[in-house]
């Protein structure tokens, strides 16, 4: 006889989706090349008296930019965004799963039962608590 057992678990109202932003690789960014680039562009140049403030900010601002489009240019990245619902019980989830593996190494080492039983029931205990974290989770 042959039993099929299918586990429903409540899908959330949003997926979660990745947080993409933009970032430079400034480590590998030679610095002696950023100034000789600087002291080649229009930054490092004479400026006269009656020049606008913002004509002298905009050519700061690009300037800088095609200095770091040339040196670092920009790639996404995508992130998950953090996990809400681990917030408050991060840490009691994080002193469980070390317990337990504190527990089992133990129990690898000595192959006794009551290390076995001690592992065990940490296991459960540190389970129970992960359900009890989605659980809240799903219904708030």
């Amino acid at each position: 006889m042959r039993s099929s057992l299918a586990a429903y678990l409540p899908q959330s109202a949003h997926r979660r989706q990745l947080a993409e932003r933009l970032v430079r690789g400034w480590r590998r960014v030679d610095r002696n090349e950023i100034r000789r680039l600087l002291e080649v562009s229009p930054l490092c140049q004479p400026v006269s008296d009656d020049t606008d403030v913002d004509q002298l900010f905009a050519t700061y601002d690009a300037v800088l930019r095609d200095i770091a489009d040339k040196l670092a240019p920009a790639h996404s990245t995508r992130r998950r965004p953090a996990d809400r619902r681990r917030g408050s019980t991060l840490s009691v989830g994080r002193t469980e799963r070390r317990q337990c593996r504190r527990l089992e190494r133990r129990y690898r080492c000595t192959r006794s039962a009551a290390d076995r039983r001690d592992w065990v029931d940490a296991t459960r205990r540190r389970l129970r608590l992960t359900v009890q974290v989605e659980e809240r989770t799903v219904l708030a």
